[in-house]
């Protein structure tokens, strides 16, 4: 490989001369790797949080006497999979 004055180029100037090229092709894919591997987490946090938004509202409508500190909790175990668990009164 030559460069623009004719003479040849030593390994060393080659590199340097391709290195930046391929350190932002390396660059360019691993940030659209990470945003593809990102999608299926930002789908499931939207299902968790409609899912959160819908048991709150289910609790508010058919538990109404149930105190409003305990809600959010029954609400997250619920989303997350978990059993109802009985009162202890």
């Amino acid at each position: 490989m030559a460069d623009h004055d004719g003479r040849k180029l030593t390994v060393r100037e080659m590199i340097n001369a391709h290195l930046f090229p391929v350190l932002a092709l390396i660059a360019t894919a691993s940030s659209v790797s990470i945003a593809l591997s990102l999608g299926p987490i930002a789908g499931e946090s939207s299902r968790w949080n409609k899912c959160y938004n819908a048991s709150l509202g289910w609790l508010e409508r058919n538990i109404p006497n149930l105190p409003e500190a305990e809600r959010p909790a029954l609400a997250v175990n619920y989303c997350n999979g978990g059993l109802a668990n009985k009162r202890e009164e």
